[in-house]
C-alpha cells in the first residue's frame, strides 16, 4: 500500500526522548526535529507547509510549549494538530492548552503502540499488515462473535442491521473500483473484504449508550451533540478490547471508523474536527456510503430509482464531506450501484 508520507516535527529539548519518539515513528513518518522553542519557530516560519502535525514538548528552557502554541497562533497556523508531550498533565496545563488546536496528550514514559495508535488515526496513517492465514482465521472469529452481539443489541430496539449491511456492500464496490484506480492503495481480496465489513460495525458504539439516553432524545428532550460525541469515542474503545496481535489489522482500521466516520473534508465534523486528509480514505468512503444508505433509504418503491438522484446530491456537496476524488468514485461507481440495488 503506498501511501503519502506524512510528515511531523518533534520539539523537545531532551535528546534521548527525540530519540525514543524517532524510534517509534520513523516507520510510519517522516521525521524533523528541534531541540528548542526558537529551532521550532525557525521550522513552522520556513517548513509549516510541509507540516502535518507537531509533537510539542511543554517543560523547555527559555522558550516552553505555551510559547510555541503562541507563535503557532499568531502565525494562524491552527490547521496543524499539535500533540502536547509531558510528564504530568496538570489542570493547570490542561486548562492552558484548551484555549490551542491541541490534539491530544501523550505521556512521557511513552508507550510504544499507544503513541503510534494514536498518530495514525489522528492523521489518517492505514496501518500496513502481511495478512496471513492465521490472522484471517482469527479475525473472522472475532468478526463473527462481534457481529452476533451487534445484532442481538439491534434486535432489542426492534432493529434489524440492513442498513449496515448495505453500507458494507457498498465500501466493497467502492474500494474495488478505488483500488483498480488509484496506486494509494494496493489492497488484495481479504484486505478488502476485511475493510469493508469494518464499516458495518461503525455504530457500535452506541451499544454502550443508556436506553434511557436515548428515549430521551427520541423525545426531542436533550441535544443530539451530547449522543454525537460519545459514541464515536465508545465505538473505538468496543473494538479496542480485542489485543489479539492476529486481528490487529482489522481492530487498527475499525477502531478508527468508527471513531472518525462523522469527520467531515472541511473540518466540521466530530469529534475531533479533522480537515482534510487527515482522515483516512477508509473513513471518509465510510461516512460517504452512510451518508449515501440514510438518504436512499428514506425514498419507497424501487430501491435502486433513487441512487441516481442521491448520488447527484452527494456530489453536489461542494467537496465539504469528502475529498472530491471520493465524489468522482461515487460517480464511477454509480451503475455497479444501481445493478446492486437491482438484485438486493
Amino acid at each position: 500500500m503506498a501511501q503519502e508520507r506524512k510528515r511531523l516535527l518533534i520539539v523537545d529539548d531532551t535528546e534521548i526522548d527525540r530519540i525514543i519518539l524517532k524510534s517509534i515513528l520513523a516507520r510510519d513518518f517522516d521525521i524533523l526535529e528541534a531541540s528548542s522553542g526558537n529551532m521550532a519557530f525557525e521550522y513552522i516560519t520556513t517548513r509549516g507547509d510541509q507540516l502535518d502535525a507537531i509533537l510539542l514538548d511543554i517543560a523547555m528552557p527559555h522558550i516552553d510549549g505555551f510559547d510555541v502554541l503562541r507563535f503557532i497562533a499568531d502565525k494562524q497556523m491552527t490547521h496543524i494538530p499539535v500533540f502536547l508531550v509531558t510528564a504530568e498533565p496538570t489542570r493547570d496545563n490542561v486548562e492552558r492548552a484548551v484555549q490551542y488546536n491541541i490534539a491530544e496528550f501523550i505521556g512521557k514514559p511513552f508507550d510504544r503502540e499507544d503513541v503510534i495508535r494514536r498518530l495514525r488515526s489522528r492523521l489518517g496513517v492505514v496501518p500496513e499488515y502481511n495478512l496471513k492465514n492465521e490472522d484471517l482465521k482469527a479475525t473472522w472469529a472475532y468478526i463473527s462473535d462481534l457481529e452476533a452481539v451487534y445484532k442481538t443489541y439491534l434486535a432489542n430496539l426492534g432493529r434489524d442491521d440492513t442498513h449496515y449491511r448495505i453500507m458494507s456492500d457498498l465500501m466493497r464496490i467502492l474500494l474495488v473500483n478505488y483500488n483498480k484506480t488509484t496506486r494509494e492503495l494496493r489492497m488484495n481480496s481479504d484486505a478488502v473484504e476485511l475493510v469493508s465489513k469494518a464499516a458495518y460495525f461503525c455504530d457500535i458504539g452506541e451499544m454502550v449508550i443508556p436506553d434511557k439516553r436515548l428515549q430521551i432524545m427520541a423525545a426531542g428532550q436533550t441535544k443530539v451533540q451530547d449522543l454525537q460525541q460519545t459514541h464515536p469515542l465508545m465505538g473505538s474503545r468496543i473494538i479496542r478490547l480485542n489485543r489479539s496481535k492476529n486481528c490487529e489489522y482489522f481492530v487498527e482500521i475499525c477502531a478508527s471508523m468508527c471513531l472518525h466516520h462523522h469527520e467531515r473534508f472541511d473540518g466540521k465534523g466530530y469529534p475531533d474536527g479533522i480537515v482534510g486528509k487527515n482522515n483516512s480514505v477508509f473513513n471518509q468512503l465510510c461516512r460517504l456510503v452512510d451518508e449515501f444508505e440514510q438518504m436512499r433509504s428514506k425514498f419507497f418503491g424501487d430501491k435502486a430509482r433513487p441512487v441516481k438522484f442521491v448520488t447527484k446530491r452527494l456530489t453536489g456537496d461542494n467537496g465539504e464531506m469528502v475529498e472530491p476524488k471520493l465524489y468522482a468514485l461515487l460517480e464511477d461507481c454509480e451503475p455497479q450501484i444501481v445493478d446492486y440495488f437491482m438484485k438486493l
